[in-house]
């Protein structure tokens, strides 16, 4: 893997737990955590492993519901031609 796209995993992980952060439902846990992003060669998906305290898998279904929006919300953040299509995922073997 390049060292640019680790690179770029890294900013959007840290892009997205801001923009969780900041998100104003109350369905979301306290603390969500993002803890990888693995993004495709091509840059067309991005998938990302998620930790929460409590209701981690009603967690990450209620941000692959809100996908378009932290999209959105991520393209303000990083500068990129495509923005990835993101899913999140609480297993680790769903992401690597």
């Amino acid at each position: 893997m390049s060292r640019s796209l680790l690179r770029l995993e890294s900013r959007v992980a840290r892009a997205l737990a801001d923009i969780i952060h900041e998100m104003q439902d109350p369905r979301l846990p306290l603390v969500v955590t993002v803890e990888r992003v693995r993004i495709s060669a091509d840059l067309s998906r991005a998938r990302v492993l998620i930790s929460a305290l409590e209701r981690a898998e009603e967690t990450a279904a209620l941000l692959n519901r809100a996908h378009g929006y932290l999209q959105e919300e991520l393209a303000h953040e990083v500068p990129l031609r495509r923005i990835p299509r993101l899913s999140f995922h609480t297993d680790l073997r769903e992401v690597l």
